[in-house]
Parts: structure tokens; sequence; C-alpha cells
């Protein structure tokens, strides 16, 4: 039993940091304002040849491709009069990885979200096997490691982005496809590495703001809930002197049996 309590434990710290940086993928992969900025920052109608409003179109259809049950993508544009695909046949083939890779982490984020609630729901409002305080220890703990985590991530970004940029493609698809050649390729010209540095470091500084976030409100509670109990545990200051009010009328109050005898003779 201990070990499973420690083991649902440890499963919270893990799923708390989890969803906190998988939402914020999810934000960006969905939010249009991240798709203008990339065009925007890298001057993608300049590279691609590509008119604006067919680029902005193509990031809505990216956004609902990552939704919907398509298996590829194909965009068509106007480019010097004529009517042609956006991607190539490899190009195509690789936002079918990223669609998968995609997927996998939203699912990972549901379940993530799923077991913080369920934990929460569980342990300290159905069955109230802790207190509220030791519930926000154990966020402020879990807020803690987030920002340790994030911290050494930013730093190793910042430090070598290329290098890791690299290995994550490696570990995360099965083939080359994501090798493009920028002077070809439109994929990798609207979504250039800069872009993706830019990207990765605004998802690890935001997920660094909301773990402060919720060590801060955390902390906050707990010395709030320290102040009102007082020292040791006791009743704070002004249940200390409701109580020692009570109690001293009622021991000032002689009482009706010490009235009956100050009338008898």
């Amino acid at each position: 039993m201990v070990l499973a309590r420690w083991g649902a434990t440890a499963l919270f710290l893990l799923a708390l940091p989890l969803f906190l940086v998988l939402s914020n993928v999810r934000i960006a992969a969905n939010e249009l304002a991240v798709y203008r900025y990339a065009f925007d920052r890298y001057e993608a109608e300049e590279r691609t040849g590509v008119a604006r409003a067919d680029l902005d179109r193509a990031a809505r259809d990216i956004v609902l491709y990552f939704r919907d049950d398509r298996d590829l993508l194909d965009i068509r544009v106007a480019i010097d009069g004529q009517e042609q695909a956006l991607f190539n046949p490899r190009e195509v083939l690789h936002m079918r990885d990223v669609k998968e890779l995609m997927g996998g982490a939203f699912s990972v984020q549901e379940l993530a979200l799923a077991y913080v609630v369920g934990y929460i729901a569980v342990v300290y409002l159905w069955a109230r096997e802790r207190s509220l305080r030791h519930l926000a220890r154990l966020i402020a703990l879990g807020g803690a490691l987030t920002l340790a985590a994030l911290a050494l991530a930013t730093a190793a970004v910042v430090a070598g982005f290329d290098d890791l940029f690299r290995e994550f493609h490696v570990i995360s698809f099965s083939n080359d496809l994501w090798k493009l050649d920028p002077d070809r390729d439109r994929l990798i010209q609207m979504f250039p590495r800069g872009f993706w540095f830019d990207a990765t470091l605004a998802v690890g500084l935001l997920t660094i703001a909301e773990a402060a976030l919720l060590v801060a409100s955390s902390t906050g509670y707990l010395l709030y809930a320290r102040r009102r109990r007082g020292p040791r545990g006791r009743l704070g200051p002004p249940a200390e002197v409701a109580a020692a009010a009570a109690w001293g009328g009622a021991s000032r109050d002689p009482g009706p049996a010490a009235g009956a005898r100050e009338r008898e003779p």
C-alpha cells in the first residue's frame, strides 16, 4: 500500500510538468499567430515566392490537418500564375510523420491532465487521505522540479540548439524525410531552424512562468494556512482570542447554583 501511494505521487509529479509543457506545445501548434510570426520574422513570402494570402491559408489548413483524419496534406497555391502543390511529395510525407508525432503528444497531454485531475479528486476530495496543505506542498514540489528541469533544458537549447534539433528528429522519426533543402523545399523556407529555436525557447519560458506561478500560489496558500493555525499547529490569534474570551466568560459566570447559594440565609 505504501509503495502504491509513493508510485501514485511520483506519477503526479511526472504528469504535472508533462501537462504544462505539452499544453504549451499544443497551443503553439494550433495558434495562427505563431504561424504569422514565422512568416513575418523569416520572410516566408520572399523565400517561397508564395503570396502572403496563400501562406496564411496554408497555415489554417495545417492547423486543421493536425485535428482531422486526412492522411496526406494537399495544399494548392498560385505561383507565377499557375496553380501547383505547395509541398513536394517528400514534404507531404514528412508532414504525415509530424501529424502522427503531434497526435501522440496531444494524447499524452490529455492523459497527463486526466491523471492530475483524477489524483486530486480521489486522494484529496473523495477519500480525503491527505489535507489541502499536503496538496499545496506537492504542487509546489512539482512546480519546483519543473523549474529546475526547464532551466537546464533552456540552457541546453541556448548553448547547442542545432545538435539538439538534429537529435530530436533522429529519435522522433524513423526516416530521413525531415532532411529538407532550404534552397528548394518550401516547408523549411516557411519554418526555418531559426523559427524552431524561437518556438522552443518560447514554450520553455512560458512553462517556466507557469511553474513559477504554481510554486508561488502554493507557497502563498501554505503561509496563509500556517498563519491561521498559528505556531505549532495551534489556532491563530483571532481564534485564540475568541476561545479565551469564551472561556473567561464561562469562568466568570457563577451559574444558577452559585446564585442560589448567595440567596440562602
